[in-house]
């Protein structure tokens, strides 16, 4: 299209009139533009690796992984803790080379899932919470999703329609008919809406969806209607999904990848559990404290940090221990419509991470985390570090808790009633890495090992549906005897 096009506006001209359009949208350029690309170039022309074939290349699309960071013999530790996927929020902090990327893949992916008259489904984050709906301020990235799927829509088999929800469901927008549409909505209210037919199809208002762009959605609409959607008719776009939405699927993937290519720069497991009662998860939370362990639950399918809890007091008692589980499980059954919480729940170990240690930052003693987003790019899987993601308060060791512990962007936005930019640093930045600590040639091994891992979650992509029907047991032959009969009569309890 011509630069020329007077239909066409700036991201960011769309982004200074929102307050007027709808809802107040936040402007990410400052960080894009303080990217390094030579550096980021530099990390790449190591770290890229091939696609084992052409097929994988409708298998994925991309994967933001976080990671903590902390300190072994004086050098970085990474320990990736989420793999995260096409739910991605942040995309405009990314490069312009990067996004289009990300946006060709997703065109390629929505071409090849295309039939007539069918929808693709673009779900956003935002809403979880009925009494106060939180409203989704990236929204205007979502549209350079929605452009790219359509656009593949339209590859395949002529027009294609954007839709909202809201407005298909008031009827203030409808389907064409010879038309495909690409409909955007908050992922509650997409999977209150959805229905699936006598023969496994996912239909929307009457037209079947034959596919979605956002790992957790998939994964919670598959597990709402358990062995009822045929994945035949009904595509994930992002074949990782499940390691996307469950920490537990992702941290096995690890342990796989890392048995057998180990690095110095990363640790040799990562210990973890699943749990898929509330009673189990009970016991392996007590099971760990009595072991001297300091066990994190992490729900199944949420997002910025809900459910997440801390259990880091050895002396804490049993019923303030079930009490915060309870809770925890109350937070996800309101905000994810999860019956009885989000389970399974991945339990694991504390990670005691860094924190910026720089007496004149203005973010000096909060924790962090790192944000590297893995996409491809043609036949290949690159790395881009983008931000170092910022706890919203100072870390206090004496009152550890989610305020101090918890770095996510969208968390901090709310708390503390400000634009997410406050709480991130450019990551591919000389100035960044040296507040945190990390040299170029260890980002360099992060971003190595990030496309390598991603690559072997993609491997093993024609067997998560057996994954997902498994479950990761504690090692019992780690614990004392008599911790494993006081949490067997637990059980029986």
């Amino acid at each position: 299209m011509s630069t020329n096009d007077p239909f066409r506006l700036s991201f960011e001209t769309v982004v200074s009139a929102s307050p007027m359009l709808g809802h107040k949208l936040e402007n990410r350029s400052q960080i894009r533009n303080a990217q390094n690309l030579e550096l980021l170039e530099s990390w790449q022309e190591s770290s890229t690796v091939p696609l084992r074939s052409a097929a994988q290349q409708d298998a994925f699309v991309v994967a933001p992984l976080d990671i903590l960071v902390s300190r072994q013999d004086g050098r970085a530790q990474f320990h990736i803790i989420e793999l995260n996927g096409t739910g991605i929020g942040g995309v405009s902090n990314m490069p312009e080379h990067v996004v289009s990327a990300v946006a060709a893949s997703l065109r390629r992916v929505a071409k090849s899932c295309w039939e007539a008259d069918t929808v693709l489904l673009l779900p956003v984050s935002g809403k979880e919470c009925d009494a106060s709906p939180r409203l989704n301020k990236l929204m205007h990235e979502k549209l350079i999703f929605a452009e790219a799927m359509q656009a593949g829509m339209a590859d395949a088999g002529g027009s294609a329609d954007i839709v909202t929800l809201t407005g298909l469901l008031s009827g203030i927008q409808t389907y064409r008919d010879g038309a495909s549409t690409v409909v955007i909505g908050y992922i509650k209210e997409l999977m209150d809406a959805c229905t699936v037919s006598d023969d496994g199809g996912v239909y929307l208002a009457g037209r079947r969806v034959v596919g979605a762009v956002n790992d957790r959605f998939c994964l919670n609409l598959i597990g709402k209607f358990k062995g009822e959607i045929d994945l035949d008719q009904f595509t994930p776009i992002n074949g990782t999904y499940l390691a996307g939405g469950d920490k537990g699927a992702a941290y096995s993937l690890l342990d796989e990848y890392l048995a057998h290519r180990s690095s110095d720069s990363f640790p040799d497991r990562v210990h973890h559990a699943h749990a898929t009662t509330r009673s189990e998860l009970i016991s392996t939370v007590l099971q760990w404290m009595a072991m001297g362990r300091r066990p994190v639950i992490k729900p199944h399918g949420t997002g910025i940090g809900h459910g997440i809890e801390f259990f880091l007091d050895p002396h804490e008692s049993t019923a303030a221990v079930i009490s915060r589980i309870d809770e925890s499980l109350l937070v996800t059954e309101e905000y994810y419509a999860a019956d009885g919480g989000a389970f399974p729940y991945t339990v694991c170990e504390f990670i005691d991470a860094t924190v910026i240690d720089q007496q004149d930052h203005r973010l000096d003693g909060h924790k962090y985390e790192l944000r590297i987003v893995v996409y491809r790019d043609g036949l290949s899987l690159k790395a881009c570090p983008t931000i170092a993601k910022v706890a919203n308060q100072c870390f206090d060791a004496a009152n550890a808790g989610r305020d101090n512990l918890i770095n996510n962007i969208t968390n901090s936005s709310v708390t503390k009633q400000t634009d997410g930019t406050e709480y991130m640093l450019p990551l591919c930045s000389e100035q960044t890495l040296e507040v945190l600590g990390i040299t170029p040639a260890e980002m360099a091994e992060l971003c190595r090992v990030a496309t390598e891992y991603t690559l072997h979650a993609i491997d093993e992509i024609p067997r998560m549906e057996r994954r997902m029907d498994s479950s990761c047991d504690a090692d019992w032959s780690e614990i004392p005897e008599s911790v494993q009969l006081r949490m067997t009569s637990l059980k029986a309890a």
